[in-house]
């Protein structure tokens, strides 16, 4: 067999019923326990198969996100261009800044993308939001408890100053360790910003000027986190914010996800300073463009002629040039990868339906047996 009803079963085994070996009910049932096997393998298939692209389509955002680093994390301005009106600042490149404050004196903001994605900072959480849609602060929320940097897709780092939490945190439940973000740092190239009194009722924005190095110096970036795409997507330590894990401290056999896993991840005080270097292919990284997405890297000959070239040829990191190009190829593939993922998904749908229903139909076959014969045994009394 190699396909049936839209279901793959080259891969599956399948045990040989003889009807004159059973009775019935039990040939009935061995008939629906063979199919749900069948659905079984196909469902394990497909969710298999959705990790996997899920997987590749992670890499391909880790290295776009390198490519735009690449591109614009050397900026040089003349002068500033950033501007501020009002309680909002106007970035480069679509982004945005704005300011809130609620009739309780708590001040909330709003980083937004030239997509509409965002980023909200609300009752001591990061909550990222995809454009048009709606999200569980709960489960999707970044929890702020020390400082914290988000470095965008083109090399902008807004830094998080944060204050003592109110409470401890507690491993025990996952309570408490949440604080206030107290003050705003924005560096990009030599251009830099603050605003500060972020806790309070009225926050003060100071206008960017050409300090960015200064202020690099002076504020610790602690957690970074690198945007994936978009604000509604972030990493952290080559890990997607949302899909992080970590060890249960109440029993190392378990592990804990969710919003309880990022507060374990960002529990702890961090010194750290990002870097910003240009970044460099891994070695899993180059094999994935090589064998499995066939993207060639195309190089200057120096005749101003790009010519594709092996991945195995490369020696030393991509130039900003080379990344700009390499970026529009993965942005391709990321662009087909997502469409992939979504039919992959309407298909497990489809075949975790039709295991449902076997099911069912198994269970509706049997109860009419069951109660054929108790209706029998009940004449014959």
């Amino acid at each position: 067999m190699s396909n049936v009803n839209g279901v793959d079963n080259s891969n599956i085994s399948f045990q040989p019923l003889d009807p004159a070996e059973l009775s019935q009910q039990d040939f009935i049932a061995a008939v629906y326990l063979e199919r749900g096997s069948m659905l079984d393998g196909e469902v394990r298939r497909i969710a298999k198969d959705i990790e996997t692209s899920n997987n590749l389509l992670h890499s391909v955002n880790t290295m776009v996100n390198k490519a735009n680093i690449a591109q614009y994390n050397d900026s040089n301005y003349a002068n500033p261009t950033w501007t501020v009106n009002g309680k909002n600042i106007v970035l480069d490149n679509g982004y945005g800044l704005g300011f809130q404050t609620d009739d309780d004196g708590n001040t909330s903001f709003t980083l937004v993308d030239a997509e509409g994605n965002q980023l909200i900072y609300k009752d001591k959480a990061l909550i990222p939001v995809p454009t048009g849609g709606s999200v569980d602060a709960s489960e999707v929320g970044i929890p702020v408890m020390n400082d914290m940097t988000m470095v965008l897709d083109d090399g902008t780092e807004i830094t998080f100053d944060t204050g003592a939490p109110a409470t401890a945190f507690d491993t025990s439940d996952f309570s408490g360790g949440l604080a206030d973000i107290q003050k705003i740092t924005i560096k990009r190239g030599n251009q830099g910003m603050t605003i500060n009194d972020v806790n309070t009722a009225d926050p003060k924005i100071v206008a960017a000027a050409l300090n960015g190095s200064a202020l690099d110096t002076l504020d610790n970036d602690g957690y970074i986190l690198l945007e994936a795409g978009g604000l509604d997507s972030w990493e952290y330590d080559g890990v997607k914010v949302a899909s992080m894990t970590q060890t249960n401290p109440n029993d190392a056999n378990a592990q804990v996800s969710g919003y309880a896993a990022r507060k374990l991840a960002f529990q702890n005080t961090l010194n750290n300073e990002y870097s910003g270097v240009t970044p460099s292919l891994t070695k899993e990284e180059k094999d994935i463009l090589a064998n499995i997405l066939k993207i060639s890297i195309k190089k200057d000959d120096g005749k101003g002629n790009l010519v594709a070239q092996d991945w195995a040829t490369i020696r030393g990191d991509l130039t900003p040039q080379e990344w700009g190009f390499l970026k529009t190829d993965l942005l391709a593939a990321k662009e087909n990868l997502t469409g992939s993922n979504q039919l992959q998904t309407v298909q497990l749908q489809r075949a975790m339906q039709s295991h449902n229903q076997n099911y069912d139909a198994m269970s509706n076959a049997e109860n009419r047996i069951y109660s054929l014969l108790r209706d029998i045994v009940n004449n014959i009394k």
